[in-house]
C-alpha cells in the first residue's frame, strides 16, 4: 500500500513539472536521476531523500514547501509517533 504522503508528493512534482513543460526525462537529467525514478516518485512509489527533495523543488523553480500538502488540508499532518514527541516537548519545562 502506498503512502498518501508520497502520493500527493508525486502528483505535486508532476503538476509543478507539467506547468513548468518540463519533460520527465529532462527533470531526472536535472536532479541527477532516471527517467523512470521521477516516474516512480510521481506515481508515489519510490521515496525520496532530503536533498532530492530540494534538488527537485529547485528544478521546478519552487520550494521545497510547494511540494508537501498544507497542514490543514493533510489527511495526517503528523504521524503519530511524531505528534506525540511535539507534545512531550511542549510539556517539558525548559532547564536552567
Amino acid at each position: 500500500m502506498q503512502d498518501p504522503l508520497y502520493t500527493f508528493f508525486g502528483s505535486r512534482v508532476r503538476a509543478l513539472r507539467e506547468r513548468r513543460q518540463v519533460t520527465q526525462e529532462e527533470l531526472a537529467r536535472r536532479v541527477d536521476l532516471s527517467r523512470t525514478s521521477i516516474t516512480n516518485i510521481e506515481k508515489g512509489r519510490q521515496r525520496v531523500l532530503l536533498h532530492q527533495i530540494v534538488d527537485l523543488a529547485h528544478a521546478l523553480d519552487a520550494k521545497p514547501g510547494d511540494l508537501f500538502p498544507a497542514p490543514a488540508a493533510a489527511e495526517k499532518p503528523l504521524r503519530d509517533d511524531v505528534a506525540q514527541l511535539v507534545e512531550k516537548l511542549k510539556n517539558e519545562t525548559p532547564g536552567p
